[in-house]
């Protein structure tokens, strides 16, 4: 089992569906989420406390809005789309 395997995910139903119509699979998500809490890699909401994270590991982009309960994260919406984020001086 791969380490991004053991993370637990929580997905709602309508999440789930959102999912199914946008070709997300959970396996996107936990690589998203798993990248984030180890690297950091995240911005988080102060007013609500959930985290956002964005994950490019080929020509998609995957983003996934989450809140941690427990040992496990709650969905609450994802998404992808092929746009390429630029960092650093130069841009």
């Amino acid at each position: 089992m791969n380490t991004h395997e053991q993370t637990h995910l929580v997905i709602p139903e309508n999440v789930e569906r959102l999912m199914a119509d946008r070709r997300i699979l959970k396996d996107d998500l936990q690589n998203t989420i798993h990248h984030a809490e180890t690297t950091g890699e995240k911005f988080i909401n102060p007013s609500t406390g959930r985290s956002l994270a964005f994950l490019r590991p080929g020509r998609v982009t995957y983003w996934v809005e989450y809140s941690r309960v427990g040992e496990d994260y709650r969905i609450h919406s994802a998404y992808s789309h092929r746009m390429e984020m630029k960092r650093g001086p130069g841009l």
